[in-house]
């Protein structure tokens, strides 16, 4: 995807960002009428990345949709990489099918063999359809069902000996100050003779391993190179964005890699980064704009992520969903922390015995671990969000999430989940960080200021009580709803006023704990929310935003920045 530095110099890529056709399949005929040979003559045009949503008159659509482009290669094969479809979809090339996808906030990729240099058509089948039972997410949810291509498509052009995937991996010195890295190197031989070629692998301007290997026909073979000493590191840290590149060469293909090095780890009650305790003071936000869903530009993410930092934050939930690869660069380049899951929210009793959400949830984790392992701003692996984690199926399913994350890393990242059945939740126990969401006051009619001590002091008993006081502790959704411009002389609900009063409360309860390492306000700004969601959400929005959806800032905005820029 379009990153923050070039990953490649010698493999010709590109986008196939621009003008596209689409049109909808409200019959579901497309199929058995062969769209993806004959594309219907009365499509419109859309802009791609994009949601169908941001088109005139499709704002509540949720349905089936097609799109089409031409583009042109200079190679027989090609590798095309698709940043994110939501939710489902099918992908053709000249009338074949390439791939098939499910799930809207990872991406897939489709190598391609043999197609011919030329001009070429390409068809996707988008669904972005859910049920009660088997879809991450559900239908019910607290964001938008946004549909559409909304992350770049990329082609690559390939010949011979190509680099499918490279992985760096690193052990730090116990003092912090040296780094042994380990580099794995898959390539693939898409020829139908054995090849040789020669690897080299260089870290910023200088070359340390220089090796010669042989890959068999149509064979994608593992190469683990010699482990490299890199002594007087410069460490990542929060505002600290030491960054190396890792290229990795072939003769005609190359790939490069950032990374940072850091270590973050819980230690008591108190989080860790580099050996020093920090407190994590962040914000809930979704990657999404009023005019163009989830499909963010660059310029707007930059716009959300400078002003998060002005709030005085230092960490990011992205709520409810893998962020892109964009996003987590411009993190990465300015030092702040990010936590990231998949958007598997609000779960009950039948999702959860239904095996195909569990295999669907496990394949999420595993895209979205592969993808992000290099970014050194990832400190927690989210392993889901609110689903019913009193059920032993809830339990089971958890284990087999942290079984598959930690096959692939190990020990780059600690694990959590948010729950919201604090007292009566049995999976805590399996995380590294135990993160609550808890609304005190404003759904009811609770009085904050009384029962926000109250939860607190019972809460960390009942940890105690069950073994896990020991624990890492931080509030990872609370807030209150104020409507942008509603100021009244009284803080009654929905104003601006109530909004603010509440965040500064609960965020200063929680700052002055010392049992608390973290706070994640909900939220960053104010998003659409989805018309089956019956929670009662005035304008049709979740208006629990520090700022606005058009990020315009509310009073609360300001209290929040006092707090945090003077913690």
């Amino acid at each position: 995807m379009v990153r923050l530095f070039n990953r490649h110099r010698i493999r010709n890529m590109y986008t196939l960002d621009g003008v596209w056709k689409y049109v909808f399949d409200k019959e579901n005929t497309g199929l058995e009428q062969k769209w993806y040979e004959n594309f219907p003559a009365d499509a419109n045009d859309i802009c791609i990345p994009g949601c169908w949503q941001n088109e005139m008159d499709q704002i509540y659509c949720e349905d089936v949709c097609w799109f089409m482009r031409e583009f042109e290669t200079r190679t027989d094969s090609i590798n095309m990489v698709f940043g994110a479809v939501q939710n489902e979809c099918d992908v053709y090339v000249d009338g074949k099918h390439m791939a098939y996808h499910y799930g809207g906030f990872t991406e897939f990729s489709s190598l391609m063999t043999n197609i011919g240099k030329g001009k070429h058509t390409i068809v996707m089948r988008v669904k972005n359809t859910n049920t009660d039972l088997d879809t991450i997410p559900l239908t019910h949810v607290d964001w938008f069902h946004f549909g559409g291509i909304i992350r770049s498509v990329e082609v690559h052009e390939i010949e011979g000996l190509w680099i499918k995937d490279v992985k760096v991996d690193y052990d730090l010195s116990d003092d912090l100050k040296s780094a042994t890295v380990n580099t794995f190197v898959t390539v693939e031989n898409i020829t139908f003779e054995d090849l040789s070629d020669n690897i080299t692998l260089s870290i910023g301007d200088e070359e340390y391993i220089s090796l010669s290997i042989d890959v068999k026909k149509q064979e994608a073979k593992v190469f683990e190179l010699d482990k490299i000493t890199l002594n007087d590191i410069r460490l990542w840290g929060i505002f600290k964005p030491e960054l190396y590149d890792v290229t990795v060469r072939l003769s005609n293909d190359d790939l490069t890699e950032r990374i940072g090095f850091r270590k973050i780890e819980a230690k008591g009650k108190d989080i860790l980064l580099n050996g020093e305790k920090i407190f994590l003071k962040g914000v809930n936000r979704h990657e999404e704009h009023p005019d163009w869903g989830h499909a963010m530009p660059q310029k707007l993410i930059k716009r959300d992520i400078d002003i998060i930092r002005d709030l005085g934050c230092n960490a990011i939930r992205g709520s409810h969903y893998p962020n892109s690869k964009w996003t987590l660069d411009y993190l990465d380049s300015v030092g702040m922390l990010f936590w990231e899951e998949i958007p598997m929210w609000g779960m009950r009793e039948e999702p959860l015995k239904t095996p195909l959400l569990w295999e669907r949830g496990l394949k999420m984790h595993e895209e979205m671990v592969k993808r992000d392992f290099h970014h050194p701003c990832i400190i927690f692996w989210g392993l889901h969000n609110e689903i019913d984690t009193r059920m032993e199926e809830a339990r089971e399913g958890s284990i087999r999430y942290i079984e598959m994350i930690k096959s692939i890393d190990p020990k780059h990242r600690l694990l959590t989940f948010a729950t919201m059945f604090d007292m009566t939740d049995i999976c805590l126990d399996l995380v590294d960080v135990i993160s609550c969401n808890k609304y005190i006051g404003w759904y009811g009619y609770k009085q904050p200021k009384e029962e926000w001590p109250e939860f607190l002091n019972k809460f960390k008993a009942h940890l105690k009580e069950q073994g896990l006081g020991d624990k890492p502790f931080i509030m990872s959704e609370y807030g209150a709803g104020g409507i942008y411009g509603e100021v009244r002389m009284e803080a009654v609900k929905w104003s601006e006023n109530f909004q603010a009063e509440y965040d500064a409360y609960a965020t200063k309860l929680f700052m002055d704990d010392p049992d608390i390492s973290g706070t994640y306000i909900w939220q960053y700004c104010d998003i659409r929310s989805s018309q089956k969601l019956e929670m009662g959400r005035p304008r049709s929005h979740n208006n629990k935003g520090l700022v606005n959806e058009y990020r315009c800032p509310k009073l609360a905005y300001f209290k929040i920045k006092e707090i945090y820029n003077n913690k």
